[in-house]
């Protein structure tokens, strides 16, 4: 049955590319959900902020890591692999606002 009300949250898989290597980590990420009014402010938001500032914002999990998700964890992921923002932002937007129909 289709809610109305979503889950607060959601899990997607996220493919982080990784310097040097022919495949990509595949892990876990736990997004906030956030309600039409609310991506719109966040999209139009991020000027200013550094990748993990701005993930930190919607961002609250993490599996396959081999640290525990904090912000701070999540800074350090965004400074050490500069590609993982954006590949982060990327898998939200899809999964968020960009979803394919499913039959």
């Amino acid at each position: 049955m289709f809610k109305l009300t979503p889950n607060p949250t959601f899990i997607a898989a996220v493919a982080l590319s990784l310097p040097g290597e022919a495949k990509p980590a595949n892990v876990k990420i736990t997004f906030k959900h956030l309600v039409r009014p609310q991506i719109k402010a966040f999209f139009e938001g991020l000027e200013g902020k550094t990748d993990g500032e701005a993930l930190a914002e919607i961002v609250t999990g993490w599996e396959g890591f081999d640290a525990e998700f904090s912000p701070e964890a999540l800074a350090e992921l965004c400074s050490n692999y500069p590609k993982a923002g954006g590949e982060i932002f990327t898998a939200f937007k899809r999964e968020l606002v960009d979803a394919p129909t499913k039959n």
